[in-house]
């Protein structure tokens, strides 16, 4: 461990009672459904909670109406040189580190929050469906972002999760999806990591019993689509459109992919795919029957990787920006709402945007 990181940690140790409790987001909000209309969604994932965020701090003086941490806003398995076994307490104990962050108590005290996870906030970098410690992670995870007792999501496997805000008219919905719950595990590329220009780490797989989602979750989503909103934002913690890298993606499940995008392009009012996880900001864009869909990925909050952007991407229509960097949806109220995605550096700058057509 570096360290920087081994002070926090044993400070972390020395102030934590190791209950779940002690981990919980008190100062975490969640938007109220209703209300005025939202303009301003931020978004971000990748973090490293031992290290300062600044970013976070930019993303308060962007008066957002809510912040949706897209995944891995803690790296639960990996001490910033090598990862290792996790067990419910030293989840619990990370959780912490992030709870003492003064940068995330800066953003979580001043801003509502809606929250999925990724692998690392999972508790492994490769895990899914199989992982031994998902149903423990989901309470721990769950607690620090101040989920209620007994909702329906403390109930149900898995901890993705939905909301409809703003007056009639002017309803934004938000739809948090969870990828690591339900997943099956990937195919491993048949070929040397890196050729051809991509990262090659994983191949598509084809396999019609496999899932991503899982079918309670694809059942909530179908049901969720059917409800009246004017906009739709339809977050995942990995890229839906781009499907060349390789890397940990919807393009490693293609007919899961193909069955989401079908969801999108048949579902009322204009919808955005938000994702994050490829640690740099990029908007791609398809169509499907007809109708154009965007996936507007941002991340990562603490670090950032210079090889992913170079991967192929047909589907880019903006960036790449390759920098610390959060999302920004600002969306103008009219007869039909305009949609402009802007990627946000650290200096509250934004380095490209992106007009919804």
């Amino acid at each position: 461990m570096k360290l920087t990181r081994a002070i926090i940690l044993a400070y972390s140790l020395f102030a934590s009672t190791a209950s779940t409790a002690s981990t919980a987001g008190a100062a975490v909000t969640q938007p109220q459904s209703g209300g005025r209309a939202f303009t301003r969604i931020a978004f971000g994932s990748c973090a490293f909670q031992w290290e300062k965020q600044p970013v976070l701090r930019a993303v308060v003086a962007s008066r957002p109406d809510v912040y949706l941490s897209l995944g891995d806003a803690i790296y639960g398995d990996y001490d910033g040189e090598k990862s290792y076994p996790v067990t419910a307490e030293s989840l619990q104990r990370e959780w912490k580190v992030l709870a003492d962050n003064p940068d995330w108590k800066y953003l979580s005290s001043r801003v509502p929050i809606m929250a999925t996870w990724d692998n690392h906030d999972y508790g492994h970098y490769g895990a899914g469906e199989e992982f031994p410690l998902k149903e423990a992670s989901a309470q721990i995870f769950l607690d620090f972002f101040g989920e209620p007792d007994g909702s329906e999501r403390r109930r149900r496997a898995g901890v993705y999760s939905s909301g409809i805000f703003g007056p009639e008219g002017k309803k934004v919905q938000i739809i948090l999806l969870d990828t690591r719950t339900f997943k099956s595990p990937p195919v491993l590329a048949q070929r040397p990591e890196g050729s051809g220009g991509s990262l090659g780490k994983f191949a598509p797989n084809v396999d019609p019993e496999v899932t991503l989602l899982g079918s309670s979750q694809w059942q909530w989503l179908e049901r969720e689509l059917q409800r009246p909103a004017q906009v739709r934002l339809i977050a995942s913690s990995g890229q839906i459109v781009a499907d060349e890298k390789g890397m940990d993606e919807w393009g490693n499940y293609p007919l899961e992919r193909e069955r989401l995008l079908q969801f999108v392009a048949v579902a009322d009012g204009k919808s955005v795919l938000l994702s994050g996880n490829v640690h740099f900001s990029e908007v791609s864009a398809t169509t499907v029957d007809s109708v154009g869909i965007i996936d507007f990925s941002s991340s990562g909050l603490t670090h950032v990787n210079k090889v992913y952007p170079q991967a192929p991407n047909r589907y880019r229509v903006a960036g790449p920006f390759v920098d610390i960097n959060f999302g920004l949806v600002e969306i103008s109220w009219a007869e039909t709402p305009e949609i402009v995605l802007k990627a946000v550096d650290v200096s509250g700058h934004t380095q490209f945007e992106y007009t919804v057509p």
